[in-house]
């Protein structure tokens, strides 16, 4: 019966270790959700520059890349973290 209750004890020690390890680490969902935020209105706003210009797409195309970066970055906090 001590067995199992040391067990028991050290399977809560462990759970315990991994708490406060995911307890200390910072929480990105926040920030990844106002980047994804970001890259919608920018490639909403560059795809509307670029359909509307009739000669010159370059800023279309500047807005929807700027766009990009903040779609990039959210990419790399979500493997990071």
């Amino acid at each position: 019966m001590s067995d199992v209750t040391e067990m028991l004890k050290a399977q809560e020690a462990e759970l315990e270790r991994i708490r406060s390890r995911r307890g200390r680490r910072p929480d990105a969902s926040k920030i990844r959700k106002i980047l994804n935020v970001l890259f919608l209105l920018t490639a909403a706003t560059g795809l509307a520059v670029y359909f509307s210009s009739t000669n010159n797409h370059v800023p279309g195309l500047a807005i929807v890349g700027l766009g990009m970066l903040f779609k990039i970055a959210e990419f790399f906090l979500r493997f990071l973290w």
